[in-house]
């Protein structure tokens, strides 16, 4: 790409943009500050790395007006760096491929598959299936009956998207996932284990990311619900009825209990565990480890087990390291006041 066409892909994406240097040299990869060399482009966020800044051999750095002047190379300013290189790499990665259908596959007489679509070998496509345009499924994926994929979808190798689930538009499913596999609901009669038909769905709405080897169960009865925009990492599960809120960032190993709702906007870090039947405000934030046990009703930053806002858990842990030296302290305090009553009482 010429970096005028760098600057134009950023303002089409809203991102404010101007370019200082050549617009007609070139870039065709990425690059960290010191790998660089001709034909790459970089990026810079990090004051502390000022000195690989300026010992950049990139044609081109992504950076903020106020450390333009840091570097001789040709720069393209914006407010926010990180951004703007995501949209860079996103192009710079594209892998164009031919619509194609592999012949080793078993697509049912009633599914829709348009042939803007790519089918990798050994995938299954069930009955009433429904893909959108330009959809890429790799091989050995199953998406069973009834279940309807929006446009751009990106199914990753031996994913399973079990019955009637729905995915909206530019979804991505890593590899191992299930979506829409049972949900833990079982009766119990005498100490007999009954198990409980899962019939409602799961539903993601457009523009998500899910990570590889996550478990989305379907809903008991009324469905599973991820929002518009929610990004999920590796090894997440998610039980039955659980709904999060759009825009949320889940890191890997969080575990999320049946029936919670979950608000717009949070984040929570790796190995949240969060309790069943709670809701949690929009807005919140969740520090790696912590145990939702309650609804969170404010927006704001928790940590630790049981989950409490995260200034108070500080306070504690500090408090924690010192309970070795407060505890010698009153030992002290005892043996003196023993003392004074001692002395009292004589």
């Amino acid at each position: 790409m010429k970096l005028s066409e760098i600057v134009a892909l950023l303002i089409e994406n809203g991102v404010d943009a101007h370019l200082v240097g050549s617009e007609i040299e070139e870039v065709c990869q990425v690059a960290s500050l010191l790998d660089a060399r001709q034909g790459s482009i970089t990026f810079f966020s990090d004051k502390r790395r000022i000195a690989e800044l300026e010992r950049t051999q990139a044609t081109v750095v992504l950076l903020t007006e106020e450390m333009a002047s840091f570097t001789s190379v040709n720069k393209i300013i914006v407010n926010d760096p990180y951004v703007a290189y995501a949209y860079v790499a996103q192009k710079l990665d594209e892998i164009p491929h031919q619509p194609h259908i592999n012949s080793n596959t078993f697509i049912a007489e009633t599914a829709v598959v348009p042939n803007t679509c790519r089918i990798g070998f050994g995938v299954y496509i069930g009955e009433n299936v429904v893909l959108g345009e330009e959809c890429v499924i790799d091989s050995g994926s199953v998406i069973e009956a009834h279940s309807v994929l929006g446009d751009n979808c990106h199914i990753y190798p031996n994913v399973t998207i079990m019955h009637n689930c729905v995915l909206g538009n530019h979804v991505t499913i890593e590899s191992g996932t299930v979506i829409g596999g049972q949900g833990f609901g079982f009766a119990n009669q005498k100490g007999k284990w009954l198990r409980i038909p899962q019939i409602g769905r799961v539903v993601i709405g457009n523009n998500c990311w899910v990570g590889n080897n996550c478990a989305i169960d379907r809903g008991t009865i009324e469905d599973t619900v991820i929002g518009d925009n929610c990004i999920l990492d590796n090894l997440i599960h998610m039980a039955h009825n659980v709904e999060i809120g759009q825009g949320t960032a889940i890191a890997g190993q969080v575990g999320f209990a049946g029936s919670t709702k979950v608000g717009e906007y949070c984040m929570f870090a790796g190995q949240v565990g969060i309790n069943g039947h709670i809701t949690v405000s929009d807005k919140s934030q969740f520090g790696a480890k912590a145990g939702i046990t309650h609804s969170i009703k404010k927006p704001g930053s928790y940590s630790g087990f049981p989950a409490v806002e995260t200034a108070d858990w500080q306070k504690t842990t500090v408090r924690l390291r010192n309970l070795e030296k407060m505890s010698q302290k009153i030992k002290l305090l005892e043996k003196e006041l023993e003392s004074i009553k001692k002395q009292l009482e004589d």
